[in-house]
């Protein structure tokens, strides 16, 4: 059952139980009706504004190791006061490097080392390369740095932490390997 499915038997629960409570009250005609109406509105008005929410980055960090199934980089904008950030498309993977997860969209925030990575993933996902990527910390001791939790929103590093922004290694995925099939004899 999809997150969407649970959230609209939860809101017709809400509406019942709403219903069920006006039938037994004392409250009068006009006011029930009244509360009949806002919630019948707030129903529609979440059915209509729920389908924007789907395509959102996620705030969660990402996944350590991650198949990449498309990146979209949004340049800096001086005029406009944007910083600038870069999508990521990812399914996380197992230990077997086969896709756990179905595909989210994560976002962090935009750098020239992060741009210059991310174009040229991009530039191979063009070329046909399907693509596994993992973070690296950049840590030589096998620790990563701090313990924080990314606010939400805000990619995988808190703000003022930018020397322990991670960076994103590709690798190119071969192509499966299928066993040989025989050719049936007609």
């Amino acid at each position: 059952m999809s997150a969407q499915t649970i959230l609209i038997i939860c809101y017709l629960l809400l509406a019942v139980l709403v219903l069920l409570s006006l039938k037994h009250s004392s409250l009068a005609r006009p006011f029930k009706l009244a509360l009949v109406v806002i919630t019948s509105a707030f129903y529609m008005v979440t059915w209509f504004h729920i389908s924007g929410l789907l395509g959102w980055a996620s705030p969660d960090p990402m996944p350590d190791t991650f198949r990449v199934h498309w990146i979209h980089i949004e340049e800096p904008n001086k005029a406009q006061g944007d910083a600038g950030t870069i999508y990521y498309w990812v399914s996380a993977l197992d230990d077997a490097n086969l896709m756990s997860s179905p595909p989210r969209a994560h976002r962090i925030p935009w750098t020239i080392d992060a741009a210059e990575a991310a174009q040229d993933a991009k530039n191979r996902l063009d070329a046909g390369e399907l693509l596994n990527g993992r973070i690296s910390h950049n840590v030589l001791d096998g620790e990563k740095p701090g313990d924080e939790e990314p606010p939400a929103g805000k990619g995988q590093t808190p703000e003022g932490h930018d020397h322990e922004r991670p960076a994103f290694e590709f690798t190119t995925v071969a192509p499966p390997t299928l066993p040989e099939k025989t050719v049936p004899i007609q």
